[in-house]
């Protein structure tokens, strides 16, 4: 490890990480208070390091107007570096897409085979895929969409990604989808809802989305998924249809999970996926149930 100017520094692959405002907010907080924690990571070439990983942290570091970093090689050349940070990429908490970003540069760039990436890895083969697969079905303005905080990642992962596999929505109305809705700063809940809308509610809420009658249709689609009572607000309403829904399909899942005959390369490498964002929430969501029900007790 050593320490070099933060002008010294190559930003080229910024565009292979995704932001995220609430992280960078509480790591401005942190380095304004301790300094930077931990070294920036990346490839050393000359006097320069071509950053990899601790784009938030060069960030935060130019506003507070640090002028020196630490910083840590993660290989002799790029590709080297990219697989060290995808090998380590547990510790450092890459999203899929990242994952996804960092697998298409080495093959397409570097010109490393799906086998190779996963000996180098020591992954399988359909992991790899997978990735390569997620970026090959994106248009490139949903990719920048995506990558530069306008369009949640999640959002295209979890809900864009189950219609094109569920109802096989062409490619170009996910894109048309993402760009009358991106930069708008809504919950991963109000695009889930504006997502069925488009893609299930007809010819008059695609056409008022496509519009950019965001907060109609919305208002809209949140009246028809309420339920009629006198005694209920909408609030209250839609937290009992959700937990209704989550009720009903966790035991459908369960039983689900237990059917035989499930296989293929395919069908695993897909549901890995599924369920790498299901056991990332789900120790939160255990909490928060908990907790609630602790306090209504």
């Amino acid at each position: 490890m050593q320490e070099i100017e933060i002008q010294r520094i190559d930003r080229r692959w910024e565009s292979l990480r995704l932001p995220n405002e609430r992280q960078e907010r509480e790591l401005l907080a942190s380095i304004s208070s301790g300094g930077i924690r931990e070294p920036l990571q990346g490839v050393m070439t000359g006097e320069t390091l071509l950053l990899l990983d601790g784009f938030k942290r060069l960030r935060c570091s130019q506003k507070l107007g640090i002028q020196r970093a630490p910083v840590a090689s993660l290989g002799a050349d790029e590709a080297g570096g990219m697989l060290a940070l995808l090998r380590q990429s547990n510790a450092h908490a890459l999203t899929t897409l990242e994952q996804a970003a960092l697998v298409d540069e080495l093959k397409t760039r570097y010109h490393l085979s799906v086998m190779e990436i996963a000996r180098h890895l020591e992954r399988s083969a359909a992991w790899v895929s997978v990735r390569v697969g997620i970026l090959r079905q994106m248009s490139e303005s949903v990719r920048e969409a995506i990558f530069s905080g306008k369009f949640p990642a999640r959002a295209y992962l979890y809900t864009l990604q189950s219609f094109t596999r569920v109802n096989k929505i062409p490619q170009s109305e996910i894109t048309e989808f993402v760009q009358a809705v991106s930069g708008k700063n809504m919950s991963l809940r109000q695009i889930d809802l504006l997502a069925k809308g488009y893609f299930r509610g007809g010819v008059e809420f695609k056409a008022q989305i496509q519009r950019g009658q965001i907060s109609w249709t919305l208002e809209q689609l949140q009246k028809s998924r309420v339920r009629e009572s006198p005694q209920l607000g909408q609030s209250e309403a839609r937290v009992l249809l959700d937990l209704e829904l989550a009720q009903k399909y966790l035991h459908r899942l369960l039983a689900g999970l237990q059917k035989p005959g499930l296989g293929g390369n395919e069908f695993f490498a897909q549901a890995d996926l599924i369920v790498e964002g299901i056991l990332s929430v789900l120790p939160r969501f255990q909490k928060s149930l908990e907790v609630w029900h602790d306090k209504r007790r």
